[in-house]
Protein backbone atom coordinates (compact mmCIF):
# COMPACT_ATOMS: atom_id res chain seq x y z
CA UNK A 1 0.00 0.00 0.00
CA UNK A 2 1.70 3.08 -1.12
CA UNK A 3 0.40 6.23 1.13
CA UNK A 4 1.63 9.62 0.26
CA UNK A 5 0.94 13.21 2.17
CA UNK A 6 0.15 16.39 0.74
CA UNK A 7 2.56 19.29 0.83
CA UNK A 8 0.43 22.16 -0.04
CA UNK A 9 1.94 24.41 -2.64
CA UNK A 10 2.70 27.31 0.14
CA UNK A 11 5.25 25.28 1.55
CA UNK A 12 7.35 24.43 -1.37
CA UNK A 13 6.89 28.04 -2.65
CA UNK A 14 8.74 28.95 0.22
CA UNK A 15 11.15 26.41 -0.22
CA UNK A 16 11.02 24.60 2.68
CA UNK A 17 11.75 21.18 3.07
CA UNK A 18 10.81 20.90 6.57
CA UNK A 19 7.17 19.38 6.23
CA UNK A 20 8.43 16.89 3.27
CA UNK A 21 11.67 15.81 5.47
CA UNK A 22 8.90 14.74 8.52
CA UNK A 23 6.53 13.16 6.01
CA UNK A 24 9.53 10.99 4.47
CA UNK A 25 10.59 10.56 8.09
CA UNK A 26 7.04 9.12 9.20
CA UNK A 27 7.32 6.37 6.52
CA UNK A 28 4.89 8.74 3.92
CA UNK A 29 6.04 9.67 -0.02
CA UNK A 30 4.34 13.21 -0.90
CA UNK A 31 2.19 14.56 -3.43
CA UNK A 32 3.63 18.00 -4.38
CA UNK A 33 0.89 20.87 -4.79
CA UNK A 34 2.23 22.51 -8.37
CA UNK A 35 0.94 25.68 -8.13
CA UNK A 36 1.21 28.07 -10.74
CA UNK A 37 3.25 29.89 -8.15
CA UNK A 38 5.58 27.02 -7.86
CA UNK A 39 5.98 26.42 -11.25
CA UNK A 40 6.96 30.18 -11.83
CA UNK A 41 8.77 30.69 -8.76
CA UNK A 42 10.70 27.15 -7.41
CA UNK A 43 13.99 25.93 -9.23
CA UNK A 44 14.67 22.60 -10.00
CA UNK A 45 17.42 22.43 -7.51
CA UNK A 46 14.64 22.65 -5.00
CA UNK A 47 13.05 19.52 -6.35
CA UNK A 48 16.38 17.34 -6.96
CA UNK A 49 16.92 18.14 -3.03
CA UNK A 50 13.32 16.54 -2.46
CA UNK A 51 14.26 13.65 -4.58
CA UNK A 52 17.26 13.24 -2.26
CA UNK A 53 14.91 13.11 0.96
CA UNK A 54 12.72 10.87 -0.45
CA UNK A 55 14.98 8.09 -1.82
CA UNK A 56 12.73 5.25 -2.85
CA UNK A 57 9.13 6.67 -1.46
CA UNK A 58 6.32 7.32 -3.39
CA UNK A 59 5.76 10.91 -5.41
CA UNK A 60 2.78 12.48 -6.75
CA UNK A 61 1.77 15.94 -7.98
CA UNK A 62 -1.27 17.97 -8.05
CA UNK A 63 -1.41 19.90 -11.53
CA UNK A 64 -2.34 23.67 -11.14
CA UNK A 65 -6.43 24.07 -11.30
CA UNK A 66 -6.69 28.14 -10.01
CA UNK A 67 -7.96 29.87 -13.71
CA UNK A 68 -7.55 26.91 -15.88
CA UNK A 69 -9.58 25.01 -17.88
CA UNK A 70 -8.95 22.12 -20.16
CA UNK A 71 -12.10 22.07 -21.93
CA UNK A 72 -12.10 25.70 -22.15
CA UNK A 73 -14.35 26.76 -26.03
CA UNK A 74 -11.98 30.18 -25.70
CA UNK A 75 -8.43 28.75 -27.77
CA UNK A 76 -6.60 31.28 -25.49
CA UNK A 77 -7.88 29.84 -22.07
CA UNK A 78 -7.36 25.83 -23.15
CA UNK A 79 -4.11 27.00 -24.74
CA UNK A 80 -2.75 28.60 -21.08
CA UNK A 81 -3.62 25.48 -19.25
CA UNK A 82 -2.20 22.98 -22.00
CA UNK A 83 1.16 25.53 -21.41
CA UNK A 84 0.60 25.56 -17.35
CA UNK A 85 0.35 21.67 -17.58
CA UNK A 86 3.58 21.08 -19.56
CA UNK A 87 5.62 23.30 -17.25
CA UNK A 88 5.52 20.28 -14.83
CA UNK A 89 7.44 18.42 -17.20
CA UNK A 90 11.24 19.04 -15.85
CA UNK A 91 9.37 18.51 -12.69
CA UNK A 92 8.71 15.04 -13.57
CA UNK A 93 11.75 14.51 -15.10
CA UNK A 94 13.63 14.49 -12.30
CA UNK A 95 11.52 13.04 -9.69
CA UNK A 96 9.51 10.46 -11.58
CA UNK A 97 6.33 10.66 -10.22
CA UNK A 98 3.82 7.68 -10.00
CA UNK A 99 1.09 9.60 -11.02
CA UNK A 100 -0.80 13.39 -11.47
CA UNK A 101 -3.74 14.30 -10.38
CA UNK A 102 -5.32 16.75 -12.71
CA UNK A 103 -8.86 18.85 -12.26
CA UNK A 104 -11.17 18.62 -15.37
CA UNK A 105 -12.91 21.57 -15.02
CA UNK A 106 -16.25 20.24 -15.21
CA UNK A 107 -19.29 21.27 -13.28
CA UNK A 108 -23.02 20.05 -14.23
CA UNK A 109 -24.44 23.47 -14.40
CA UNK A 110 -22.00 25.77 -16.17
CA UNK A 111 -20.54 23.10 -18.68
CA UNK A 112 -24.31 21.94 -19.85
CA UNK A 113 -24.58 24.08 -22.28
CA UNK A 114 -21.80 23.89 -24.03
CA UNK A 115 -21.17 20.45 -22.96
CA UNK A 116 -19.93 18.56 -26.30
CA UNK A 117 -17.82 21.58 -27.64
CA UNK A 118 -16.13 21.64 -23.58
CA UNK A 119 -16.14 17.72 -23.80
CA UNK A 120 -14.40 17.31 -27.33
CA UNK A 121 -11.89 19.90 -26.13
CA UNK A 122 -11.39 18.42 -22.74
CA UNK A 123 -10.82 15.12 -24.10
CA UNK A 124 -7.85 16.76 -26.92
CA UNK A 125 -6.16 18.29 -24.09
CA UNK A 126 -5.74 15.10 -21.69
CA UNK A 127 -4.24 13.05 -24.93
CA UNK A 128 -1.54 15.66 -25.21
CA UNK A 129 -0.84 15.39 -21.38
CA UNK A 130 -0.79 11.29 -21.22
CA UNK A 131 1.28 11.24 -24.42
CA UNK A 132 3.68 13.54 -22.82
CA UNK A 133 3.63 12.10 -19.14
CA UNK A 134 3.59 8.51 -21.23
CA UNK A 135 5.24 7.06 -18.47
CA UNK A 136 3.30 8.66 -15.53
CA UNK A 137 -0.10 7.82 -14.77
CA UNK A 138 -2.57 10.86 -15.41
CA UNK A 139 -5.50 10.44 -12.71
CA UNK A 140 -8.43 12.75 -13.37
CA UNK A 141 -10.22 14.01 -9.93
CA UNK A 142 -14.45 14.08 -9.32
CA UNK A 143 -14.43 17.93 -8.08
CA UNK A 144 -18.43 18.47 -8.46
CA UNK A 145 -19.61 15.64 -9.98
CA UNK A 146 -22.53 14.11 -8.82
CA UNK A 147 -21.96 10.41 -10.45
CA UNK A 148 -18.82 8.87 -11.73
CA UNK A 149 -20.60 8.75 -15.57
CA UNK A 150 -18.29 12.11 -16.55
CA UNK A 151 -15.44 11.10 -15.12
CA UNK A 152 -16.14 7.11 -16.74
CA UNK A 153 -17.33 8.92 -20.13
CA UNK A 154 -14.00 11.16 -20.18
CA UNK A 155 -11.12 8.42 -19.73
CA UNK A 156 -12.46 6.31 -22.05
CA UNK A 157 -12.91 8.88 -24.50
CA UNK A 158 -9.19 9.93 -23.92
CA UNK A 159 -8.41 6.57 -24.06
CA UNK A 160 -4.73 6.05 -23.14
CA UNK A 161 -3.11 3.35 -20.80
CA UNK A 162 -2.19 6.38 -18.30
CA UNK A 163 -5.01 7.66 -17.55
CA UNK A 164 -7.51 6.94 -15.00
CA UNK A 165 -9.24 8.09 -12.25
CA UNK A 166 -8.41 10.24 -8.51
CA UNK A 167 -11.66 9.36 -6.35
CA UNK A 168 -11.20 12.21 -3.90
CA UNK A 169 -13.51 10.83 -0.61
CA UNK A 170 -13.94 14.27 0.69
CA UNK A 171 -15.61 15.58 -3.10
CA UNK A 172 -17.76 12.34 -3.51
CA UNK A 173 -19.62 13.18 0.12
CA UNK A 174 -20.69 17.31 -0.31
CA UNK A 175 -21.45 16.39 -4.64
CA UNK A 176 -23.08 13.12 -4.73
CA UNK A 177 -25.86 11.47 -3.52
CA UNK A 178 -24.98 7.86 -4.61
CA UNK A 179 -23.92 5.38 -2.58
CA UNK A 180 -19.55 5.24 -1.88
CA UNK A 181 -19.50 1.84 -3.03
CA UNK A 182 -21.27 2.75 -6.37
CA UNK A 183 -18.45 5.37 -7.17
CA UNK A 184 -15.17 2.53 -6.53
CA UNK A 185 -17.39 0.15 -8.23
CA UNK A 186 -18.00 1.92 -11.69
CA UNK A 187 -14.55 3.55 -11.53
CA UNK A 188 -12.37 0.11 -10.31
CA UNK A 189 -10.65 -0.33 -13.84
CA UNK A 190 -9.23 2.65 -14.10
CA UNK A 191 -9.02 4.11 -9.84
CA UNK A 192 -5.38 5.01 -9.63
CA UNK A 193 -5.69 6.81 -6.81
CA UNK A 194 -7.83 8.31 -3.43
CA UNK A 195 -8.00 11.23 -2.16
CA UNK A 196 -8.39 10.67 1.76
CA UNK A 197 -10.07 13.64 4.02
CA UNK A 198 -13.59 14.18 5.90
CA UNK A 199 -15.79 16.99 5.99
CA UNK A 200 -19.44 17.74 7.58
CA UNK A 201 -20.99 17.10 4.52
CA UNK A 202 -21.77 20.58 3.24
CA UNK A 203 -18.30 21.86 3.28
CA UNK A 204 -14.70 21.11 1.90
CA UNK A 205 -12.64 20.74 5.44
CA UNK A 206 -10.25 18.85 4.42
CA UNK A 207 -10.15 17.20 8.20
CA UNK A 208 -9.06 14.01 9.75
CA UNK A 209 -10.75 10.99 8.13
CA UNK A 210 -13.01 9.92 10.88
CA UNK A 211 -13.24 13.30 12.33
CA UNK A 212 -15.96 14.28 9.89
CA UNK A 213 -19.63 12.77 9.05
CA UNK A 214 -18.01 10.19 5.65
CA UNK A 215 -18.67 7.10 6.43
CA UNK A 216 -15.41 5.15 5.21
CA UNK A 217 -16.51 1.85 5.44
CA UNK A 218 -17.01 1.15 1.83
CA UNK A 219 -13.45 2.26 1.50
CA UNK A 220 -11.89 0.26 4.18
CA UNK A 221 -14.18 -2.69 2.45
CA UNK A 222 -12.09 -2.41 -0.70
CA UNK A 223 -9.00 -2.25 0.94
CA UNK A 224 -9.57 -5.32 2.80
CA UNK A 225 -10.55 -7.27 0.21
CA UNK A 226 -7.28 -6.92 -1.76
CA UNK A 227 -3.75 -8.76 -0.76
CA UNK A 228 -1.80 -6.07 -2.97
CA UNK A 229 -3.57 -2.39 -2.84
CA UNK A 230 -2.17 -0.98 -6.26
CA UNK A 231 -3.90 2.68 -5.77
CA UNK A 232 -1.98 5.17 -4.06
CA UNK A 233 -4.17 6.78 -0.86
CA UNK A 234 -3.22 10.32 -0.84
CA UNK A 235 -3.69 11.77 2.99
CA UNK A 236 -4.97 15.35 1.90
CA UNK A 237 -6.14 16.88 5.32
CA UNK A 238 -4.70 20.19 5.82
CA UNK A 239 -2.24 19.91 8.57
CA UNK A 240 0.07 17.30 9.13
CA UNK A 241 -1.33 16.01 12.67
CA UNK A 242 -4.84 15.57 10.82
CA UNK A 243 -2.59 13.43 8.12
CA UNK A 244 -1.49 11.36 10.47
CA UNK A 245 -4.82 10.60 12.12
CA UNK A 246 -6.15 9.84 8.76
CA UNK A 247 -3.60 7.38 8.11
CA UNK A 248 -3.74 5.79 11.40
CA UNK A 249 -7.60 5.94 10.91
CA UNK A 250 -7.83 3.87 7.48
CA UNK A 251 -4.67 1.35 9.04
CA UNK A 252 -7.13 0.81 12.34
CA UNK A 253 -9.39 -0.77 10.22
CA UNK A 254 -7.48 -2.70 8.02
CA UNK A 255 -7.59 -6.29 8.41
CA UNK A 256 -3.90 -7.88 8.08
CA UNK A 257 -2.35 -5.36 6.00
CA UNK A 258 1.06 -4.04 7.17
CA UNK A 259 1.78 -0.81 6.14
CA UNK A 260 4.14 -0.83 3.29
CA UNK A 261 5.66 2.30 4.76
CA UNK A 262 6.51 2.47 8.80
CA UNK A 263 3.94 2.07 11.81
CA UNK A 264 2.91 5.82 11.84
CA UNK A 265 2.53 8.10 15.18
CA UNK A 266 2.24 11.50 15.59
Amino acid sequence: MKIVAHIPGKEILERNLKRIERAAANGFGVELQLTADVLENVPLKFFAKVKEILKEKPVTFHAPFLDLNPGAVDSYVREATIKRYREMKPIEEILNPEGIVFHSGFHPRKILPIYDRWFRNCVDTFQQIADLFKNTKIAIENVFDETPEHLIKLISAIDRENAGICLDIGHWKIFSSLPLSEWIESCKDKLFEFHIHDNDGKNDLHIAAGEGTIDFSDLIKLLNSKKNISQILTMEAKTEEDQLKSYNFILSNLQGVKNGNTTLSS
